[in-house]
């Protein structure tokens, strides 16, 4: 089990490999996260209900949330020679394959006069609609849960490079860090911002513990 977190995002995965020698180990790489433009702020608005304020946040000019799901394959060699269940092994995990991005549309909270009355509901990103983009009219973010039904896809690839640090790397408990280099990069730009230029590709710094257990 991976948990990890990065410049601009995290991620949770799964791996499933086989020790080949002392200093190496093969194995396929699922994981799931979600990765933010690194121009996204954070914004927030206040309101007010009876002697209550209330503050609710958002990121203004997003119109998608980029998930990502990758699949891949990688290899574990270790450097350093020590005994089996005692020391720290020094090593390298390098890793790559496909991934799956996917584009769910980002809600907001938007309000408008309507016949004199003030509505609030949920919508995503229109050109026609111009209260997306008017910071008066936002009173923060829709659900995460919304937009599900509506996403799409953009195909691309990742690789990943990092230095691990494996207590007992033969023992049967995994307890292990890593910290190293991820990049993705799309087939087209994941359309995440609506006023920036979305790039075709993120690298990103990543610090990644791994937990799991070890069969002979």
């Amino acid at each position: 089990m991976d948990a990890s977190i990065h410049t601009n995002g995290f991620y949770f995965g799964y791996n499933k490999g086989k020790i080949k020698n002392y200093h190496t180990t093969s194995y396929l790489h699922f994981d799931l996260g979600l990765l933010y433009n690194p121009l996204e702020t954070r914004s927030s608005r206040t309101t007010s209900s009876g002697f209550k304020n209330f503050s609710s946040s958002y990121t203004f000019g997003k119109q998608n949330q980029l998930i990502n799901l990758r699949i891949g394959r990688g290899i574990i060699t270790t450097f350093t020679e020590k005994a089996r269940t005692k020391g720290i092994a020094i090593g390298m995990r390098l890793e790559g394959g496909f991934n799956l991005g996917l584009l769910k549309p980002y809600y907001l909270k938007l309000s408008e006069n309507v016949d004199g009355k003030t509505i609030i509901d949920e919508r995503k990103y229109t050109k026609e609609d111009e209260n997306f983009l008017d910071p008066a009219s936002i009173q923060g973010s829709g659900s995460f849960f919304r937009g599900f039904g509506e996403m799409s896809i953009v195909p691309g690839v990742f690789g990943r490079i990092a230095l691990r640090l494996d207590p007992g790397a033969f023992e049967k408990m995994v307890r292990c860090l890593e910290a190293g280099i991820q990049i993705d990069v799309y087939s087209k730009r994941p359309a995440v911002m609506i006023l920036e230029n979305n790039p075709y590709s993120y690298i990103n710094f990543y610090i990644n513990l791994q937990l799991g257990s070890r069969k002979s």
